[in-house]
């Protein structure tokens, strides 16, 4: 997809007026969209230290993420967890960011979190909120473009 199809990546007016026709493809959606990297992905962030994440499991609506202060500094890592559903669907991005957690640890020491997949994360506006049942990759990492760790999981 060309950024002058992507309302969110074409920015000049026509006519004077400037169409928001971009629906729920906004922000890091609209980029995976397009096909397109931004410079800084969402959910990028900054520290003195690494971390690696080494486990995830899914039960129900809840993903455990456990990740390892790698560096040299204590630290603080936001754990983003993102769902994907399965299946094409143009009416859906690609993923979402269901939920987030921080966790903090010493160098050489891990941590567990976990992170509630809300039932709203599984749902899209059809003139009213509406479940959307069936297949979903649950992704965890520390930005939508950095998401090592991923598990299924199937929603009745």
């Amino acid at each position: 997809m060309r950024a002058e199809d992507c309302p969110v990546l074409s920015t000049t007016p026509v006519d004077g007026r400037l169409a928001y026709a971009e629906g729920v493809f906004v922000g890091y959606r609209a980029w995976e969209r397009a096909g397109t990297r931004p410079r800084y992905p969402f959910g990028h962030g900054l520290g003195y230290t690494t971390w690696a994440y080494e486990s995830m499991s899914v039960r129900g609506c809840e993903a455990t993420i456990t990740v390892r202060n790698t560096g040299k500094h204590a630290g603080r890592e936001i754990v983003q967890v993102y769902l994907a559903p399965m299946g094409d669907d143009p009416r859906r991005p690609r993923r979402r960011l269901a939920g987030f957690a921080a966790v903090t640890a010493e160098p050489g020491r891990a941590a567990t979190v976990t992170v509630e997949l809300p039932e709203r994360a599984f749902q899209i506006w059809d003139g009213g909120w509406r479940t959307i049942t069936g297949g979903y990759l649950v992704e965890a990492g520390r930005s939508v473009a950095d998401r090592p760790l991923s598990a299924e999981l199937t929603l009745p």
